[in-house]
């Protein structure tokens, strides 16, 4: 796969614009498109910047054969794996604090609403109001 296919690969899955992308990495969007065409490559220093920014090795980009998978963990992306509370856990950390709080306020009202639906069930069950 290109650098160019991984590039455009990496945006999508982030789900950001190539306008958006241009401004987050302070270049043309004429740029980030000539990137995601192969018609031009970025110097060594903007893929070292492009890495750290969706978290992906920098040999993986620089690397191109017939056929590779996309790493699993791609920026904030959350894919649902078998280590779904360890991965909360981690982005949890990365958090600011502020943004801790709205997270376990929301998991606390997930977590009421939960409870007063299954006690709704259990009275609709046995009769009662």
């Amino acid at each position: 796969m290109s650098i160019g296919k991984k590039l455009k690969n990496l945006r999508l899955k982030m789900r950001k614009t190539l306008k958006e992308q241009s401004e987050v990495l302070g270049v043309s969007l004429n740029s980030v498109y000539r990137w995601e065409h192969d018609l031009a490559a970025p110097r060594k220093t903007m893929l070292k910047k492009i890495a750290d920014l969706y978290e992906v090795p920098l040999e993986w980009l620089l690397q191109e054969s017939e056929w590779e998978e996309t790493p699993r963990h791609i920026g904030d992306v959350v894919y649902l794996e078998q280590n779904t509370e360890q991965q909360l856990l981690r982005f949890f950390r990365k958090m600011s604090e502020n943004d801790q709080y709205k997270v376990l306020g929301y998991i606390e009202r997930l977590y009421i609403e939960g409870a007063d639906k299954k006690q709704q069930r259990k009275n609709l069950a046995s009769g009662g109001n």
